[in-house]
């Protein structure tokens, strides 16, 4: 449904977060640009998780079936011994959370999301103007000023422009608000459908469309096919919990090839064969990196709005970096859409922010604790880690054989506990709380507070 009232909108950043927000905006009529520094589309190559809560936003827009023809289902991630790959776990993805949660769980090609959403944005009515850097703004009178002079005012800007967002600190009590690192760091390869099977073991990995997990001391590394069809690749990544000398917020820094391979030494053989195929020139590093809890996602006069890393960069150890971007998009649609006129929609944002903070601090808990189970030293501590991995995965697939799909669908849903940000991620209460979560619903919920 269109708005009663259209705004001018004005957005600085054609990443996820800035084409999502066209998108919802654009589809409820409002006129909306899109300000982009770079030449063209310029998103990380890598993978990206889309769970439940985030799946759920692309079916209501729409594009469920483009979006479907360029990711990959995983029916489970498997958690390995990083050794002997030993499976010690299984987690459900498809199709257990789609009956449990009512949508799907996909992985895709982040270069592939961006495109797929800027091509909604587009047919939605939204611009995209590309070589536009927005060099300064005054997020109180909603005025932006590009690089070459030009300036445009807008009844809203939304900042959409990531972990090292120039415009951040504008806003009330933000002056410190910066990126902080986690500790972390990834190596990073994307490997072509054709070198992946060149070797029996890889091959393996490439047919099957599971998430791999091997945890190790000290490092973990993922690995998953992306993209449809016959153009697949396959993402894989090394996570150790250590310092690094690339500064939070520089992506797809040269990465030096023998210290990751040098990293999985101990690890079992198809995992230091996978990383055999990664060429020097396609590894990259970089830093985890985090927006720690901000003072304010919205300027005193309500006219310019933070969404997305530039608001709330979470670690990815809960998946839902992409899913958090989505959620602000879809809620920003909606309160948006309610505004009857600008003082109103200032209003709006400002309850914006009370409306989606809550959500993000609860998701970032549960990836802080939920970043160092998957790479403990091997002792009592990993033992019993194991050993819950695999009591969780006897449970599922107990009740998978006792219930089946109908009986899932039909049991009771565990009730989600808001603000219980301490607990555990794999726990149901957490998990429905985390996957089941409609943003629809809940703004539509809130707002009806607001009157």
């Amino acid at each position: 449904m269109e708005s009663q009232t259209t705004f001018r909108i004005n957005i600085i950043g054609a990443g996820i977060a800035g084409l999502a927000a066209a998108v919802a905006l654009a589809r409820k009529g409002h006129n909306v640009t899109v300000y982009e520094s770079n030449t063209e589309l310029s998103e990380l190559g890598a993978g990206i998780q889309l769970q439940p809560n985030a799946t759920r936003i692309l079916y209501r827009w729409g594009l469920q079936d483009e979006f479907r023809k360029l990711s990959n289902e995983p029916s489970v991630m498997k958690l390995m011994r990083y050794s002997d790959a030993r499976v010690v776990g299984e987690i459900a993805h498809n199709p257990q959370q789609e009956w449990e949660y009512g949508f799907p769980h996909w992985q895709c090609y982040r270069p592939d999301l961006q495109m797929l959403l800027y091509d909604a944005a587009v047919a939605a009515g939204a611009k995209v103007q590309f070589s536009s850097r927005v060099v300064d703004a005054d997020v109180d009178k909603g005025i932006i000023i590009l690089g070459d002079g030009r300036r445009e005012e807008a009844d809203l800007v939304v900042v959409a422009d990531g972990i090292q967002s120039r415009f951040r600190h504008l806003l009330p009590d933000n002056a410190d608000a910066k990126a902080v690192t986690c500790n972390e760091f990834c190596f990073r390869a994307v490997i072509s459908r054709e070198l992946m099977e060149s070797d029996p073991e890889t091959a393996r990995l490439m047919k099957g469309e599971d998430s791999m997990v091997w945890s190790g001391p000290g490092v973990v590394v993922l690995g998953y096919p992306v993209s449809g069809s016959e153009n697949r690749r396959y993402n894989t990544l090394i996570s150790t919990p250590r310092p690094c000398d690339i500064p939070v917020g520089r992506w797809g820094e040269p990465g030096d090839i023998q210290e990751a391979q040098g990293l999985v030494k101990d690890f079992c053989p198809v995992v230091r064969k996978l990383w055999s195929l990664v060429a020097a020139d396609d590894c990259v590093k970089w830093t985890l990196g985090e927006v720690p809890k901000i003072e304010s996602y919205v300027s005193t006069s309500g006219r310019s709005v933070l969404i997305g890393d530039a608001a709330h960069a979470i670690p990815p150890q809960a998946g839902q970096g992409g899913g958090m971007s989505l959620e602000d998009c879809a809620a920003l649609g909606e309160f948006v859409f309610a505004a009857t006129n600008v003082d109103d929609l200032a209003r709006k944002m400002k309850a914006l922010q009370d409306f989606r903070q809550p959500r993000i601090e609860i998701i970032r808990a549960l990836a802080h604790g939920n970043q160092s189970f998957m790479t403990l030293p091997d002792g009592p501590a990993q033992q019993q880690r194991d050993q819950l991995w695999g009591a969780m995965t006897a449970k599922w697939k107990a009740e998978l054989a006792e219930l089946g799909e109908e009986g899932i669908k039909a049991k009771p849903r565990p009730r989600p506990v808001p603000g219980n940000a301490g607990d555990d991620m794999r726990s149901p209460e957490s998990r429905e709380d985390m996957f089941g979560y409609d943003v629809f619903a809940e703004a539509t919920k809130y707002l009806g507070t607001l009157e």
